[in-house]
């Protein structure tokens, strides 16, 4: 029971214009990524769930530990987000 989540903080919807400048201050991966990808990228799977950003920053933090050279840019992203399958 120690691994349980004892509680849940609700956070509302991520604005579009608020997704770049809220991810960079989350994770230093999406400091240097270009607004108009994460746009696209919000617009298309995340719908501004953080939730789903903290997904797609796993997936994208384990690409680049597999490449640290890589930089995120929209194939990374896509290649993340299509990670999280139908029901992301």
């Amino acid at each position: 029971m120690r691994s349980r989540v004892l509680t849940w903080h609700q956070v509302s919807r991520l604005d579009t214009q608020d997704v770049p400048r809220t991810l960079g201050l989350f994770h230093p991966v999406w400091e240097d990524a270009d607004p108009a990808d994460l746009g696209r990228a919000d617009e298309q799977t995340a719908r501004g769930n953080f939730r789903t950003w903290a997904k797609i920053t796993s997936h994208v933090c384990a690409a680049r530990g597999r490449d640290p050279g890589a930089g995120v840019d929209r194939d990374a992203i896509d290649q993340a987000c299509a990670r999280l399958g139908p029901y992301s």
